[in-house]
């Protein structure tokens, strides 16, 4: 058993080359994680995990798909993040704009923040990093969905007629 230590870029490294997984770091000192694309997601995952803080205390943890969303899909988007942060916890997802003005597409993207100033174990590291990407994984599976489920014409997909307005004079 490890004993609680001060967290950093050591410990997101000692995962990932545990893992024997692929990184680049950029300028910080902080790791990009990239996947292949994968079909049952209709994305190429990518990752980054990153030190932040004045001490490197936080943990952030980043993951999207590359895949852009055209603008006039943003309220649908907004709509499914909304639904899957009320259904779960983790990982916290939302549409990213560069600007709302003059941007013509975003990203979704998944995110999980940890207060780590109290130190922690090399295995906690490990186990909130995997069960950070699948639960990323989890989400784009049921994002997948629910663009099936909008494409075969679902009946939630707010095209309701409005029944405010009733003719009848009633």
């Amino acid at each position: 058993m490890s004993f609680v230590e001060q967290f950093g870029h050591a410990m997101i490294e000692a995962f990932l080359e545990d893992g024997a997984l692929h990184f680049l770091r950029d300028r910080d000192g902080d790791f990009v994680v990239e996947f292949g694309y994968d079909e049952e997601i209709a994305g190429h995952p990518r990752f980054l995990l990153a030190a932040t803080g004045d001490d490197h205390e936080q943990y952030c943890m980043r993951g999207d798909t590359m895949r852009r969303v055209p603008r006039p899909d943003w309220d649908r988007m907004l709509h499914l993040c909304n639904e899957w942060n009320a259904l779960y916890k983790m990982p916290k997802v939302y549409l990213e704009v560069d600007d709302p003005n003059t941007s013509t597409t975003g990203r979704v993207v998944c995110e999980q923040w940890l207060n780590l100033e109290v130190g922690i174990h090399q295995e906690l590291v490990n186990q909130l990093t995997s069960t950070f990407f699948s639960a990323c994984f989890g989400f784009w599976r049921w994002m997948q969905r629910q663009n099936a489920m909008h494409s075969l014409g679902d009946p939630d997909d707010g095209s309701d007629e409005d029944l405010s307005s009733d003719d009848s004079g009633a």
